[in-house]
């Protein structure tokens, strides 16, 4: 069956479809993450949540491009980022004998940031209902619109509004809960 009619067919619901995309790219998406983390476990992990990330993001594929291409590039830097995630124990040694730029150090330490924030984002988002995780996560990690949730989850667009709308509350309060925690652990 052809890759655009198995990608419609999942926007419209269809489970078993997304089962045939896993069935076709499992097998090279596992040997791309082997070959980053070099783990195993890591690199089963890494097939996983890419093929989450792609779920969440069908709907932004643009069939002017191959969706293998699409899913790869999701499946290496989803490698990527987990191999840094494995390395962050580096030597003292290793530290000094490399030469570091100002720009440098500020690029790391945006990436850092910007890497935390994700995981905060994660944490908080998994602590949510599953449908409203789902529709926050397409809205504002994927930049999905409320009629691409609506055709992803098969939802009334009123039903979308109101999950989105409960969901950010509860994010929110999810997310003061977490800061209240942190700040109470460092004192």
């Amino acid at each position: 069956m052809d890759e655009q009619i198995w990608i419609e067919k999942i926007l419209a619901g269809d489970a078993q479809s997304f089962s045939c995309l896993v069935a076709k790219y499992q097998q090279m998406a596992f040997n791309i993450a082997f070959q980053i983390t070099g783990n195993r476990e890591e690199a089963e992990e890494v097939v996983q949540d890419s093929f989450v990330k792609a779920y969440h993001a069908l709907a932004s594929f643009r069939f002017g491009s191959k969706f293998s291409t699409w899913f790869y590039k999701i499946v290496y830097n989803t490698s990527i980022t987990a191999q840094r995630r494995q390395s962050s124990s580096v030597s003292y040694e290793d530290i000094h004998s490399v030469d570091i730029t100002a720009e440098e150090t500020d690029n790391a330490i945006k990436l850092l940031e910007r890497e935390e924030r994700k995981e905060i984002i994660q944490k908080a988002l998994k602590k949510l209902p599953t449908d409203e995780a789902l529709i926050l996560s397409l809205y504002y990690l994927e930049e999905c619109s409320v009629e691409d949730i609506r055709q992803i989850t098969d939802l009334t667009l009123s039903n979308v509004k109101v999950k989105l709308f409960r969901g950010r509350k509860r994010f929110y309060e999810i997310l003061k809960l977490m800061v209240k925690h942190e700040i109470h652990n460092l004192l």
